[in-house]
């Protein structure tokens, strides 16, 4: 069966790798925002019939776009998916490199809504063949879907990169103790004995604000603060000066998902960050790491 790709007007560059590494052609779409705020998208074709039969690929990232719209984005994924289908696709695959929503899958207080798992059907429904996530926040609300899925680790990816740096002993430190299972793993691409500790956090459910406490035995270590996703960055500040007042040599914040929304750069190198690592599941300067290679192992 022939296969195409599209790419979607969030993943440009990670698209076009993925159709390069398979091989495949890609086409990409032509979007706007009427006045009254809706969406438009139109994949970039001169006709139908080069879907009708085909196995058709969709990239696209629902993370903010510049004017930090992730609804926006997403709702270009369901058009793109509708697009296709209409056209007579054969088989829909779907690669969403961050999918927004993905923390909204518990309910803290009364009135909430678990809107990650809404998202994931809605996108079930619209009877897609396959399904493949990067590093999702919580990898039990795919159960929600009935199509083959997959979650794509990217920490061993993540990983290499680091060690190709200047760095000894390394110390991984949780942001939280939330994130300690995740940062276990993560250490261990580094070597069975890499220590691995967190810092003490409470965060207000209402307002949202944080505060962290805790000193560590980091001195003259090299420390790789690890997270699935770097938002306004307030937790991965913190975390990286408590590490920097407990003696650590030099600080990489490195995340799959660097969002890095508002002033997350300046709170993060103010902080003490040497570097701030992520993957190319957001398109930005510090989408250091490339997914390509590892969604195009899965997809083949």
């Amino acid at each position: 069966m022939k296969k195409i790709l599209i790419v979607g007007p969030a993943s440009q560059m990670l698209g076009i790798k993925i159709a390069k590494e398979l091989d495949i052609n890609y086409y990409n779409t032509e979007t706007k925002t009427f006045p009254d705020g809706e969406n438009y998208l139109r994949i970039n074709i001169d006709n139908d019939s080069l879907i009708e039969g085909t196995e058709v690929i969709i990239v696209q990232s629902t993370g903010p776009s510049s004017s930090e719209n992730q609804n926006g984005r997403l709702f270009e994924l369901l058009m793109m998916i509708e697009a296709v289908t209409r056209m007579g696709a054969t088989k829909i695959v779907v690669v969403i490199p961050y999918l927004a929503y993905a923390r909204q899958d518990s309910v803290f207080r009364p009135g909430e809504c678990k809107f990650a798992q809404l998202i994931l059907r809605i996108i079930d429904s619209m009877r897609i063949d396959e399904l493949y996530v990067v590093d999702i926040h919580s990898q039990k609300i795919l159960e929600e879907i009935q199509c083959k899925c997959v979650n794509i680790d990217s920490m061993k990816l993540l990983a290499d990169y680091i060690k190709s740096l200047d760095v000894k002993d390394i110390v991984v430190v949780a942001p939280d103790k939330g994130a300690v299972e995740r940062s276990k793993a993560f250490a261990k691409h580094f070597g069975e004995n890499v220590p691995v500790d967190y810092f003490e956090k409470v965060r207000d459910v209402k307002t949202g604000e944080i505060t962290m406490s805790g000193k560590l035995s980091l001195k003259n270590k090299d420390v790789v603060v690890s997270d699935d996703i770097i938002a306004t960055g307030g937790t991965m500040a913190n975390a990286i000066r408590l590490s920097k007042e407990s003696g650590a040599n030099k600080v990489f914040a490195v995340a799959t998902h660097a969002l890095l929304l508002q002033n997350a750069k300046f709170r993060i190198i103010k902080a003490g960050a040497d570097e701030i690592i992520g993957t190319d599941s957001i398109d930005n300067e510090a989408s250091k790491v490339s997914l390509a290679k590892a969604i195009v192992d899965y997809l083949k």
